[in-house]
């Protein structure tokens, strides 16, 4: 992962005191000793499950918002003498214009991008991690989880089987970075950015010591 901009020169935020813990609970896990970094739910786990963070999440979805098309306008208004003809070119032009417009927002749409698909809180533990949205509780387990990648701070990609088929999201989250060495350890190990320590802000550890956190890494590279 890239470095963050002007490392030094900015305040600790909210998010380097989870990516602290999360060097912790990473710590902890590489070394075979349970975390000791925990909280509470109000939903069941599994046994021996063990819920260690949560936080906001937003997902986005690679996908076409439209097919290129669009409907056309064609209104005019008939008028007589000077003020009738002004008032027919207007409409022509705001006709036009308006036509102008929802052409290029469907071309837009029609190209592929990462486009918002909800928000809720992400929940992550020692098995997976659970999405909660107004419309419910969704569990999703490291087995399920066949790729990820961490394309920037905070933010993963992965891919994934859900009841209903794969799915590719990106997710935004101060847990980003958790959820992806947790998979990471437990589904591949020799993922590359877990080896060459990519999954963390470059010069992060030193940084967060420089501020007076010393993280519990002493460097982001992670080997079994």
């Amino acid at each position: 992962m890239p470095p963050l901009s002007h490392p030094r020169k900015r305040s600790w935020l909210p998010a380097d005191t989870s990516l602290w813990t999360t060097c912790h609970i990473v710590s902890d896990t590489v070394q075979g000793r349970t975390p000791e970094h925990r909280i509470e739910t109000l939903f069941p786990l599994a046994g021996g499950e063990i819920a260690l963070a949560a936080g906001n999440l937003f997902v986005d979805s690679f996908y076409a918002a439209g097919n290129g098309s669009y409907e056309r306008s064609s209104t005019f208004v008939w008028g007589a003498g000077p003020f009738g003809l002004a008032l027919a070119a207007g409409t022509l032009a705001a006709s036009a214009a308006g036509n102008a417009s929802r052409r290029n927002q469907a071309a837009a749409d029609a190209q592929q991008a990462w486009r918002p698909l909800f928000g809720g809180t992400l929940f992550v533990t020692s098995e997976g991690f659970y999405i909660q949205t107004m419309q419910g509780l969704y569990p999703w387990t490291w087995d399920s989880v066949d790729l990820m990648q961490v394309v920037g701070f905070n933010v993963v990609i992965m891919q994934a089987r859900s009841t209903s088929g794969p799915v590719t999201w990106r997710l935004t989250s101060e847990w980003s970075e958790l959820v992806f060495v947790l998979w990471a350890l437990r589904r591949h190990p020799h993922h590359p950015q877990l080896r060459d320590g990519s999954w963390m802000p470059a010069n992060w550890l030193d940084w967060a010591t420089h501020q007076g956190y010393r993280p519990h890494l002493d460097r982001p590279q992670i080997t079994c």
